[in-house]
């Protein structure tokens, strides 16, 4: 048979169904005292009353008899008269016992006539001579006469306090059978809950994050603790979606940036091998090779440069944060532009209906130039030569923007929601001389989210609009 563990290693329930059985079996403990001792007193009162009304018929008696000697005191009459089990005893006034002649082992060990003559008309208990049930008793002095005590027995008394111990320990066991039965049932029911809460805790460890724990009753513990738990697993749920979306993001990214390096890798080498080869003679053919080699390893470097810069943005390096002039970077950017590719329209033009003006944002200067000169790189390379492209700088709605709107054939609709992720790049099938390596955009976004701000597309067939919006 196995042994109860300690009280620690018992369960909820059983903790609770000994606890009301504990609580309870101290509640009737109690009750059958406090009665017990209550009924004891009202019987013992009863007793009391008793005596007193047979102290008092004495006294008519005594009364009665006149002159007559004392010795004529009608006990036998007197004591039939009276209930229960009662002694009658006669003392004459110098002390001595004159009824009864002869005594009883159960009678009442009475005191000394002094004694009593002090007690006076006041109920005392005495015990029996045999130790058996005590007694109570009251003595009534007769002037001239002695005095007559009078004596009844405690033994019934005693005896239904005792079969109403026995009724009441009989009862007092079956009610907490009955209570702990109960109990058990509705332990077991107000812990349905929680033992619902495990099993979906246990599904949930066997990697079922999709399952919920039932709350029908969210006013109560069980159910707002359900409700708790259920918003608890939605968080995790969604944070683990997160990860393992990040982590799929990172592993495209990973495999795209490779692919991004291998391409330029490949030229280099290949280049290199036909020169290893004879196969490109000093003269136009190697100088061809040169450049190809050339143009390839910066465009390699320009990846890089662009990853070391996500990678530092991700990494939350500190900005070197200034007063920066919007206005003084879009005009820097256009000139660049213009110098770059002159024959491409482009023009800064105020945002919003006020003027053109300084434009004072806190931030890094180096990095807000990256990111005008990054969109308007973009709509140069993403739009035919005869669009045009308007920078456009201003205030609006407690902020700083600068927009650049293009007149191209906009973004395809299926591909807007993907420009800001790295190494995405708009028509898959596009040569990578039309365009970089997707790393633009994304740049963009990571910069302006490090300076506490948010890039917005507009997008349709007229034409592309990146803004940014910046605190002022």
């Amino acid at each position: 048979m196995r042994r109860p563990g300690p009280p620690r290693s018992w369960t909820l329930r059983t903790r609770l169904v000994v606890a009301i059985l504990a609580l309870s079996a101290v509640e009737l403990i109690l009750a059958n005292v406090v009665g017990g001792a209550l009924l004891r007193g009202y019987l013992v009162d009863k007793v009391d009353q008793q005596l007193s009304a047979a102290s008092t018929a004495v006294a008519r008696v005594v009364a009665v008899l006149g002159d007559r000697s004392f010795s004529q005191f009608p006990v036998e009459t007197f004591t039939k008269r009276l209930d229960g089990a009662y002694r009658v005893y006669l003392y004459s006034t110098d002390g001595a016992l004159i009824y009864p002649k002869t005594a009883d082992a159960d009678d009442p060990a009475l005191p000394t006539y002094p004694e009593l003559m002090a007690r006076g008309g006041q109920l005392f208990d005495v015990p029996a001579k045999d130790g058996s049930s005590p007694w109570r008793v009251i003595g009534q002095p007769i002037p001239d006469r002695g005095m007559v005590l009078i004596a009844n027995s405690l033994r019934p008394i005693l005896d239904t306090q005792s079969k109403l111990n026995i009724i009441q320990a009989g009862v007092s066991a079956a009610v907490l059978l009955l209570l702990g039965a109960v109990a058990a049932v509705v332990v077991r029911l107000g812990l349905g809950p929680l033992t619902r809460m495990e099993q979906a805790a246990a599904r949930i460890a066997q990697g079922d994050f999709a399952h919920r724990v039932p709350s029908p009753y969210p006013r109560t513990e069980t159910g707002r603790l359900g409700v708790a738990m259920n918003v608890m697993l939605d968080r995790v749920e969604h944070e683990i979606a997160a990860r393992r979306a990040s982590e799929a993001r990172l592993r495209q990214f990973l495999a795209d940036a490779s692919h991004e390096l291998r391409t330029p890798l490949t030229s280099v080498r290949g280049f290199a091998e036909l020169y290893r080869h004879g196969g490109s003679p000093p003269g136009p053919e190697l100088d061809e090779a040169m450049r190809r080699i050339e143009d390839e390893a910066t465009r390699m470097g320009l990846l890089v440069e662009d990853l070391l810069t996500l990678a530092a943005i991700d990494e939350e390096r500190p900005l070197d944060r200034r007063p920066v002039d919007l206005l003084e970077i879009a005009a820097d950017t256009i000139r660049d532009a213009r110098a770059r590719v002159p024959d491409r329209r482009i023009k800064l033009m105020p945002y919003g209906q006020g003027p053109l003006g300084p434009v004072i944002v806190p931030g890094d200067d180096a990095r807000l130039r990256q990111v005008v000169t990054n969109l308007v790189t973009n709509a140069l390379t993403h739009t035919p030569d005869e669009a045009a492209i308007t920078v456009r700088v201003g205030t609006g709605d407690s902020a700083a923007v600068v927009e650049v709107a293009d007149t191209g054939p906009g973004i395809p609709e299926q591909e807007a929601p993907h420009v800001f992720e790295r190494l995405y790049r708009a028509g898959r099938g596009r040569s990578r001389a039309d365009g970089g390596a997707g790393l633009g955009l994304s740049i963009v976004a990571a910069i302006v989210r490090a300076h506490d701000g948010r890039v917005e597309l507009d997008n349709g067939p007229e034409g592309a609009t990146f803004r940014i919006l910046l605190p002022l």
